[in-house]
């Protein structure tokens, strides 16, 4: 069972927040949290938490970021509902077919609107089945582990300093002052096509999931991270804290974080969720929107 929060904040400088995220079941009773501060408890998995960095300005960024969001959360959905896979590598796939799927949804829309030309946005996302977390990823967005006081980063940025701190040009110390740091490899919408990142870890309750833009994780380092995300058992207060060190640290960007701790499953529920209801309102407002982007 997940109890997840999320909170999107503008940051100090920037006057256009362009970052986006969605915390989503896939079953019946699904649960989409868009641009609030709540926490949300989710008692069946498999459940989606998403975090989208938008660049390009002018509120293409804002608009690329959702339309990420969305499209992979309609991807996955309607997978859930006809042919969900049983195997990890099946539930991998289906991860990478979404995030290929946002990028097809941004660049299109980008090519046949000048206007919007360049938008992007970086995407991590992490699908929770029972205990096995899979996490897909493009861009530097972040998906950290928190276990035993410590925040361990799942993803590796698809980034130029990774790139050079893999070929030991570059110190993770140096990495972190050098003004290339925002240099980005991948981003879904900047071409017609993308090659995700996959990871795979396996949670333990107690454990708190954390995926975040790079404007908290430029801003905060892991120890105060995992400190914050295992001070208090409520996630929104988690997330509100979380952005505030970022903003106390210079909330230079957008900061964006969602934080899912895992609990105990509820003995009086069943083991599996009732079969989905298929185009609920919440997936069919989604996809009404992402339609109307491609007209």
């Amino acid at each position: 069972m997940l109890v997840a929060g999320g909170r999107t904040d503008i940051g100090r400088v920037r006057t256009l927040n362009e970052d986006s995220y969605l915390v989503a079941a896939l079953g019946r009773d699904a649960v989409v949290m868009k641009g609030t501060t709540t926490t949300i408890t989710i008692p069946h998995t498999p459940a989606l938490l998403v975090v989208a960095d938008g660049v390009g300005g002018a509120a293409s960024g804002e608009i690329a970021s959702l339309m990420a969001t969305d499209t992979m959360f309609i991807e996955l959905r309607r997978r859930y509902e006809t042919d969900w896979p049983h195997s990890q590598s099946g539930v991998e796939a289906a991860l990478k077919a979404a995030l290929v799927a946002a990028n097809h949804v941004i660049f299109t829309y980008s090519s046949g609107n000048p206007q919007h030309r360049g938008m992007a946005t970086t995407t991590t996302l992490a699908l929770v089945h029972n205990s096995t977390i899979s996490v897909a990823q493009v861009g530097d967005s972040r998906a950290y582990l928190v276990r035993g006081g410590v925040a361990r980063q799942i993803t590796k940025d698809q980034s130029l300093i990774q790139r050079l701190i893999d070929a030991g040009e570059m110190t993770e110390s140096e990495a972190a002052h050098s003004d290339r740091r925002n240099i980005i490899l991948q981003a879904l919408g900047s071409e017609p096509t993308v090659a995700p990142d996959v990871y795979r870890e396996e949670a333990e309750v107690g454990d708190v999931l954390l995926l975040c833009s790079d404007g908290l994780s430029n801003l905060v380092n892991p120890i105060d991270m995992a400190r914050i995300a295992l001070a208090d058992d409520n996630m929104e207060t988690v997330c509100e804290r979380l952005v505030a060190a970022a903003n106390a640290g210079g909330g230079n960007d957008n900061i964006t974080v969602v934080a899912a701790r895992f609990e105990p499953a509820d003995p009086n529920l069943p083991d599996e969720p009732p079969a989905p209801t298929k185009r609920e309102s919440t997936s069919q407002g989604l996809s009404d929107r992402v339609r109307r982007w491609l007209r």
